[in-house]
């Protein structure tokens, strides 16, 4: 209970400080420009440190067999998303055009930019090395299934033939944090210790990932047109089943497993994410319906607002 006590506290932080850039914005203090800064300062600077960072004073040795668990369950996690993505179609009853880009956005999440940060705020520098394993395996879902699937839904595919060859941006999944986190694996598994000075360095930069993000979706959010995004009542029940009932129980699955409930709980907040900010451009990139998956973007993230702290009071419930 004490430790879902302090991931609530961490989660009203976040929104607090989400709630100041959406302020930020609104008074234009904090611009466009100023917004695609901090996001690029982020992606390739602080967060890589904070992956980095997090696995100093951990071993493999200490863990046992929790990176092989982990591996087996974010393998598990990325299937289950496709199969939710599948249902939840069904479901809903999604008109068939707009079927491939539910099932994107069910896959592609959030977790690296807002998951991260959010999952290191809530239970400890610790989690961080689960949930880039987590970030690592379900990249290789994103651009290997999920940009299949969009490529196979293109309109245009008929003018270049079904049996066009399907472009796929694998150059993509090498950036600063797939790269930080695996260096963080070889620091974990070798047991290697950077240098102090080096370490302090990653830690005080790696620090600042949180606030820098929550302050980039409150910008996000100020200048999205709500008005426009609130008229999509299909994403309402998508995000409710989507983002509280099924992390829920599959959290209580893991715990009736006996699965640690750290690792549990890191599980259970990355399921619940938003759709990634890039999906309208995945989306846009095979002429798909881009303005559906920024809606679902949008939507999904305020939603997060609310269905994360009431996992994270969930999660004390369960123990």
């Amino acid at each position: 209970m004490e430790s879902a006590l302090n991931g609530l506290s961490q989660m009203a932080i976040l929104i607090i400080v989400a709630a100041v850039g959406f302020l930020a914005a609104k008074l234009d203090y904090l611009d466009e420009y100023t917004n695609q800064k901090l996001t690029k300062l982020l992606l390739n600077i602080t967060l890589p440190c904070m992956i980095v960072a997090s696995v100093h004073g951990l071993s493999a040795a200490d863990a046992g067999e929790t990176v092989g668990i982990t591996f087996a369950m974010a393998i598990a996690q990325g299937f289950l998303l496709l199969l939710v993505g599948l249902l939840l179609v069904v479901v809903l009853r999604v008109p068939k055009r707009e079927r491939v880009v539910y099932q994107f956005v069910t896959i592609c999440n959030n977790t690296g930019f807002l998951g991260l940060p959010v999952v290191g705020a809530i239970l400890g520098s610790e989690s961080v090395i689960y949930a880039s394993i987590y970030v690592m395996v379900l990249a290789v879902f994103v651009y290997g299934v999920g940009f299949v699937m969009l490529a196979k839904d293109d309109p245009l595919r008929a003018e270049y033939g079904e049996d066009a060859k399907v472009s796929i941006p694998w150059r993509s999944i090498v950036n600063p944090s797939m790269i930080a986190s695996v260096l963080a694996l070889v620091l974990f598994f070798t047991g290697w210790q950077v240098p102090e000075l080096v370490q302090d360095s990653l830690s005080l930069l790696g620090g600042i990932t949180a606030p820098i993000a929550m302050l980039v979706v409150g910008v996000i959010v100020a200048r999205s047109p709500i008005k426009n995004v609130v008229t999509e009542v299909r994403l309402y029940p998508y995000m409710i089943i989507r983002q509280l009932i099924l992390p829920a129980l599959f959290y209580w699955g893991f715990a009736a497993l006996g699965v640690s409930p750290l690792l549990a709980a890191v599980f259970m907040l990355m399921f619940a994410m938003p759709a990634g900010s890039m999906c309208p451009t995945f989306v846009a990139q095979y002429n798909g319906n881009a303005q559906l998956a920024a809606k679902a973007t949008i939507i999904t993230t305020v939603g997060s607002f609310v269905f994360i702290p009431l996992l994270v009071a969930f999660m004390g419930l369960v123990g």
